[in-house]
Parts: structure tokens; C-alpha cells; sequence
């Protein structure tokens, strides 16, 4: 099952340090590239004690990133640092998601992370006053489209993209985890209801239990494939953490409340095929068999070899299937139809303006 060398490595890297060969270390080395997972096996490599038993070179690849991964994170907390005054008396909470809040938890996911934005999440009648305050802080959107701003402010979970035109950082700033335009009706009341402060800060972080089911909905809720290693380790070091905090009954009671528990349940199988899982396997053994969504299971296994017509297929399907669930139908056709028309228009528009001069 596990023919891909970066999933081998991360469920048993003792095996893959024993038995790989130069050419494993070569297609392993350039897969961690791409999934943003060097300085994360070199992390490993160290907690396992075993990076005197890597070659040299690879060593040194790793070494490099977890420098640089080191350096991000400096760099994450300082502009949180930079943000608390933004949120300082303000009478509603602000969450840090995803990335952030693993590293602000120092969760083992979070070691050797690299990060491309913060994602925070704030109450849905905060955001515009949230978003005005970022741009006084010199936040700014990037350019967009009408049609594309009207899409991200109705039909999406989030503002448009927020940079800092000096420091260059980038926030994501969520007022859901998943598209308005969606049939899902996911209540995310419990992420503000059970997430806990950070000491000496304003902001808040989610219980363990909903970053995995924050993870698990990001995974099987949407269409993008080209982290699709990275995200299955991910939910893998999660599913375990959350095993570690005694938070596994916790957590499937709050996919009940929250109506995701497909995402969780299909997450489950997946971390215990790939994986083995102990804490997947737990979860799994007390559910009934047909609990998982088959299907949406295999298309993902599929997809892991990134080659061959099945895999391709399978992409195709997953494209289909993740706007499927992300969009009513009409809101789907609609934006079908509207997103190529309006880039259309834009080309006619430079055009004619190139031609008249």
C-alpha cells in the first residue's frame, strides 16, 4: 500500500532509514520538497536519534530547512506579537487555525512547519471591522477581479487575502471553515465555545480534537490535490495527539455537533490503512462497517501514486466532486459559467486599451 517513500518514511522511519537506498533517498528528498516536509523529517530523524544513520547529504538538506523552519517561526510569532494590539480589549474571540495554532500548542505536527500565511478565525458579524482594522495596521488585499472579490466576500469562508505591504506577511481571516456558498450546514459554534487562551495573549486556540476535525474537513470537503501527502501526515500526527490528550470520544461527539462527521470517520479509515493507526483503529473497530464513505476513501489512495491513468482519473473525480461540495448547484453553474466569462471580458478590455494606442 505504501509504495510512495515520504508516507513510508513517516510511518515507520527506522524500516525506511534501514533499508532505503540511494535512489529511495533521491525520490524521498524530492518529495519532501514538494509536500514542505524536509526540515519535518529532519526533526523526526532527531526525536528517532537516527540522523547519524542517514547520509551525509541528506543530513545537510534536512539541517538546512529545519534552519530556515526555525527561522519562520520566529518570524510567526513575532508578527502575532505585532497583531495583539489589534486585538487587545476586543469583546469577541479570535482564533488561530491550522499552522498557527499547532506551532502556538507546540504540537508535534508543528515541528519543522513551514508557513505561508496566518489563518485566523473570527465571528462573521466581526469581519468587516476586523478587516478595516488590519488595513489601518497596513494590511492590504492583492488584486482581484470584481467577479473574484464578490466571490470571496458572498460564497467563501474567508476575506480575500491580507498582506502587509512592509513586512510581507499574509493572514488569512476566516469567518468559517468552509464555503457559505455550500448545502453543508457545519456549526462551528463549538470551536469558539471550547477553544481555550493562550497565556499572555489574545488569542485563542481550538481543543485538539477540533483542529483534527478542522483538518479532516479541509482534506475530504474540498478539490485541491498538491498537498495531499502532507495533509494525510498531518491529520496522522493530529489523530495520535488527540489519542495523547484523551480527546478520541470528545472528538466524535463534536463531528456529531458539528455535521461533519463523515470528513472524521473517512479520515479515520484512511489514517488506519496508511498508517495503522492506533488511535484510527480504535475509532474505527467501534464504528459500523459501512460508516466511512468507500468511495471518497479510494479516490484518495488512488491519487497518492501521482501517476498512471487511475491516478489521473481520480484527480479528475476529486476536482468534480470537492466544487460539487463546496457549491449548491446553481451557485456551481453560475460560477462555471461567470468565472471564464469575466476573465474573458478582462482580456477584451486590455485588448481593445492595446489596440487604441
Amino acid at each position: 500500500m505504501l509504495n510512495l517513500p515520504l508516507l513510508t518514511f513517516f510511518r515507520a522511519p527506522e524500516q525506511f532509514v534501514l533499508q532505503a537506498t540511494a535512489e529511495d533517498w533521491t525520490i524521498f528528498l524530492q518529495q519532501a520538497r514538494e509536500q514542505g516536509l524536509t526540515a519535518r523529517f529532519y526533526y523526526l530523524l532527531q526525536q528517532r536519534q537516527l540522523l547519524d544513520e542517514v547520509p551525509k547529504k541528506v543530513r545537510l538538506h534536512g539541517l538546512s530547512a529545519a534552519r530556515y523552519a526555525e527561522k519562520q517561526h520566529h518570524s510567526l510569532f513575532f508578527e502575532l506579537k505585532q497583531l495583539e494590539a489589534l486585538f487587545a480589549g476586543a469583546e469577541f474571540p479570535c482564533l488561530l487555525l491550522k499552522g498557527a495554532a499547532y506551532r502556538a500548542l507546540a504540537l508535534p505536527v508543528s515541528h519543522g512547519r513551514l508557513f505561508s500565511d496566518i489563518d485566523l478565525l473570527v465571528p462573521r458579524q466581526q469581519l468587516k471591522a476586523v478587516r478595516d482594522k488590519l488595513f489601518f495596521y497596513g494590511f492590504r488585499e492583492g488584486e482581484l477581479s470584481d467577479y473574484d472579490r464578490h466571490f470571496y466576500l458572498q460564497w467563501s469562508h474567508q476575506n480575500p487575502p491580507l498582506q502587509h505591504y512592509q513586512r510581507g506577511s499574509v493572514i488569512d481571516l476566516h469567518h468559517h471553515i468552509f464555503p457559505t456558498a455550500s448545502a453543508k450546514q457545519i456549526n462551528i459554534a463549538p470551536l469558539f465555545e471550547y477553544a481555550s487562551n493562550i497565556s499572555g495573549s489574545v488569542f485563542k486556540v481550538p481543543t485538539i480534537a477540533h483542529l483534527f476535525i478542522h483538518a479532516a474537513v479541509h482534506l475530504f470537503y474540498q478539490e485541491e490535490t498538491h498537498k495531499l501527502v502532507k495533509d494525510i501526515i498531518d491529520l496522522n500526527d493530529l489523530l495520535l495527539e488527540v489519542q495523547h490528550q484523551d480527546q478520541l470520544s470528545f472528538m466524535l461527539q463534536q463531528a456529531a455537533v458539528m455535521q461533519v462527521e463523515p470528513a472524521v470517520v473517512n479520515a479515520c479509515y484512511l489514517l488506519r490503512t496508511l498508517f495503522a493507526n492506533t488511535a484510527a483503529e480504535e475509532i474505527t473497530s467501534a464504528l459500523p462497517a459501512n460508516a466511512a464513505q468507500p468511495l471518497a476513501c479510494r479516490l484518495v489512495l488512488w491519487m497518492l501514486p501521482d501517476a498512471g491513468v487511475k491516478a489521473w482519473l481520480a484527480r479528475q473525480a476529486w476536482f468534480v466532486r470537492g466544487h460539487s461540495l463546496k457549491m449548491r448547484w446553481h451557485i456551481l453553474l453560475y460560477h462555471t459559467v461567470a468565472k471564464p466569462a469575466a476573465a474573458m471580458r478582462r482580456w477584451f478590455s486590455r485588448w481593445r486599451l492595446n489596440s487604441g494606442s
